[in-house]
Parts: structure tokens; C-alpha cells; sequence
């Protein structure tokens, strides 16, 4: 990877069927300790079914913990829909930035529309969000 380019992966996974909002909130904390140990950033969404992720960062750290995703026992069935290498981070502002939507709280569609919102984000990664977000609300 050249220098300055920031390698990005998304994927969608289906989560433990008796996987619960609190598992998501553990989730979360633990991988902003991870995260930040290993200079990653990015956006998890959880619909109550599946997880959609966006991870970047430096290409071997990334690849470090896709591993450790990959063998979480939390979900299963992952399939990596987007590698690309950017010259910028998406997400530069959370170590995990995570979006609840299995309500039909006005608040968690503001957040969503919030983090998708920043500059940084491309069209296809908010197009890919919105995608999932509209998915999720069959599940609900």
C-alpha cells in the first residue's frame, strides 16, 4: 500500500440468534479499546439480525483484526462486500462509531443520518448504510 493510503473494509454478517442489545453495547466498547490500540476507525451497525461494519486503517492492522471479527463467535456468515484503499479515513473521528436501529426511535435515525453525514463519508459507504438501515426495519 503506498504511504498515506488508508485501506477500508466493509462487510455484513448475521449475528447469534440470541445475540442482545447489551452483546451490542460490549461490542462496541471492546472495540474501541482495540481500536485504538491499533490506530482503526470506523462504523458498526446492528439491525437486531445483522451487523454492518466499515473498518480502516494501515492495511496489517486492519488484516489483524478482520481475524479476530472473522472468529468471533457473536455472528457468523461474513461476507465482505467492499475492500478499497482511500487517501483518507471516512471515520476519523470515532475508533468505532455504533448505530443501533431496531427501533423506531427518531433519535437512532438522527444518529445514523448524523455519522453518514460528515464529509469524509463517501456516496457509495452512505448509499451502503442506508441500504442496510432500510433492510433492518423489515426485521423490526
Amino acid at each position: 500500500m503506498p504511504d498515506g493510503l488508508i485501506a477500508s473494509i466493509s462487510y455484513i454478517s448475521t449475528a447469534r440468534s440470541d445475540l442482545a442489545h447489551s452483546d451490542f453495547h460490549n461490542i462496541l466498547e471492546s472495540a474501541n479499546l482495540r481500536n485504538e490500540e491499533l490506530d482503526l476507525t470506523g462504523l458498526l451497525a446492528f439491525n437486531g439480525l445483522n451487523f454492518m461494519q466499515t473498518l480502516e486503517g494501515s492495511r496489517d492492522n486492519l488484516n489483524s483484526c478482520m481475524r479476530l471479527i472473522e472468529s468471533d463467535k457473536r455472528h457468523d456468515g461474513m461476507v465482505i462486500f467492499s475492500r478499497r484503499e482511500t487517501s483518507q479515513r471516512e471515520f476519523p473521528h470515532w475508533r468505532m462509531a455504533g448505530v443501533l436501529l431496531v427501533s423506531d426511535s427518531r433519535e437512532q435515525e438522527t444518529t445514523i443520518e448524523q455519522l453518514l453525514s460528515s464529509k469524509w463519508v463517501t456516496p457509495e459507504t452512505k448509499q451502503h448504510f442506508e441500504s442496510f438501515k432500510s433492510f433492518g426495519s423489515q426485521a423490526q
